[in-house]
């Protein structure tokens, strides 16, 4: 955790390229370091699996390097500024892969986007009839009218 001081002028500064850096630099340390903790497990298992005596010295090399490798990434974790969605995090507890969450979260975006070009398309079709409509039955008032109120074309 942060003291105070840190996180309130971390949170009030604007970060700037150099801070972006910075920070992709740390996650891609951390990201390799999870992945050489993950190997190491991997070894480590083998090396319990066939654990014979002269294999100790290996076990405690590797352990070894299981623990700097966690104690470079706690050196690093208040560096990052990385949010994980709770839901993400519950499917992680579940035994689901977080995959699965953010393939389904795009279908319901995708999906979402859909519905509401349609509503877009919808009223823009009405906005077309009704202005069509004005200008056949009030010819003279729609027209001065619907002309100075024309807003930007914005093409979808």
């Amino acid at each position: 955790m942060r003291p105070p001081s840190q996180s309130n002028s971390a949170a009030s500064q604007p970060q700037t390229a150099a801070s972006a850096e910075f920070h992709d630099t740390d996650r891609e340390v951390i990201e390799t370091k999870i992945r050489e903790a993950l190997e190491t497990l991997s070894q480590i298992r083998v090396t319990v699996m066939n654990h014979e005596s002269a294999d100790e010295q290996v076990l405690q090399q590797r352990v070894d390097r299981l623990v700097k490798g966690y104690a470079e990434m706690h050196t690093i974790k208040d560096r990052l500024n990385v949010s994980v969605p709770e839901e993400v995090l519950a499917y992680i507890r579940d035994g689901r892969n977080p995959d699965e969450f953010t393939s389904q979260f795009m279908e319901r975006v995708a999906s979402e986007n859909q519905f509401t070009n349609g509503k877009i398309a919808a009223l823009t079709n009405f906005k077309h009839e009704f202005e069509e409509k004005l200008r056949e039955f009030f010819p003279e008032e729609s027209s001065a009218r619907l002309d100075r109120q024309k807003p930007p074309k914005v093409d979808l």
